[in-house]
């Protein structure tokens, strides 16, 4: 434990929806019955088969990813959910607790791995049906925040107060490591980890922090973004360049990996939390009180667009040219990206 006397956000959808998510775990959206002292809430659950829509519809998502064609998003309640149809229906995994769920990201279309509160990692072999606990920690209240899946084998894991873990053995075992150079220390939230530019990672967390790795995570280095506020995510825009955005709407590109910094503009004002990039390169960003923004060139300029729920957003997948799949508080809804506010 590396500082538990620190408030922390460990929900991507900052400190509403974690207030949300902690009065969610008296009331489980699911039919089931709820924990009991023989089942109790850190218990993995068996259940699994389609998922209403009405439950959908009132779960907290925290991400979402492609496995192949697949879409397979993870929440609240131990909530791993797949759908084969674009989000018209879904299925609920199995082999996970009742715990919060903030990331999850594929190698290819059957490997992959999701983290949660309780530092808990998973992996999945089928695409995201079932899944097999790696770790769960939750003496050492350090909830991990995001995961990258570098190949079927090897991945990183990331969270709060610094919390940077390992694998290179499809999870067998996971090795904790500190990224501050040596002397120093630094307890800062990590918040997301991504790949970039051919070979480049990128990790962005608190009070301004972000990380690059030319070497594909072997060594990090320290960047300097213009803005020393928390960043919540990145994307990968185009062949080179990285975006990173956060509280306040704060979006920033750079295509000499971290060396200098472009703003994008009519990114803000609200909190960015999470985006996507489709196939024709517009980047979608979304964030706070409903907030979804796209941009049609690469990443420089954003105009806002109108979703179907005014609801905090968490991430978002294109479906095809006009339109992209939103996840958050109020589990799915489809967005129309054609319809830029003028």
């Amino acid at each position: 434990m590396r500082k538990p006397q620190r408030l922390i956000v460990a929900s991507l959808l900052g400190a509403t929806v974690l207030a949300m998510a902690v009065q969610s775990n008296a009331q489980d959206p699911q039919v089931d019955a709820e924990p009991t002292a023989a089942a109790p809430a850190a218990a993995p659950l068996s259940a699994a088969g389609p998922v209403a829509r009405s439950t959908v519809d009132r779960l907290l998502l925290n991400d979402a990813t492609r496995a192949g064609k697949r879409i397979v998003a993870v929440g609240e309640h131990g909530y791993a959910i797949t759908s084969d149809d674009d989000g018209a229906s879904w299925q609920r995994a199995v082999g996970l607790r009742r715990t919060m769920l903030t990331s999850v990201r594929f190698a290819d279309d059957q490997h992959g791995w999701l983290v949660g509160h309780d530092g808990l990692i998973a992996a999945t072999t089928d695409g995201g049906s079932t899944w097999k606990e790696q770790r769960f920690s939750p003496a050492d209240e350090e909830p991990l925040l995001g995961v990258f899946a570098r190949d079927a084998s090897s991945a990183i894991a990331v969270g709060a107060y610094g919390l940077y873990l390992e694998t290179s053995d499809g999870g067998a075992t996971w090795t904790d490591r500190a990224l501050a150079a040596e002397g120093e220390e630094d307890d800062r939230h990590l918040n997301a980890v991504t790949a970039f530019g051919g070979g480049k990672l990128a990790i962005v967390g608190e009070s301004g922090l972000v990380k690059i790795s030319a070497d594909n995570g072997a060594t990090w280095t320290a960047a300097t973004p213009p803005y020393e506020g928390s960043y919540f995510g990145a994307l990968a825009i185009g062949t080179d360049a990285l975006m990173i955005y956060g509280l306040r709407g704060q979006a920033f590109v750079t295509a000499d990996a971290g060396a200098t910094w472009t703003a994008a503009e009519g990114s803000g004002p609200v909190t960015l939390l999470g985006g996507g990039v489709a196939a024709d390169g517009s980047v979608t960003l979304v964030g706070s009180a409903g907030s979804v923004r796209i941009s049609r060139d690469a990443g420089k300029t954003f105009a806002p667009l109108a979703p179907a729920k005014i609801a905090a957003y968490s991430t978002a997948l294109p479906l095809d040219a006009t339109h992209a799949l939103l996840f958050g508080e109020a589990g799915t809804s489809v967005l129309d990206l054609a319809g830029a506010v003028k």
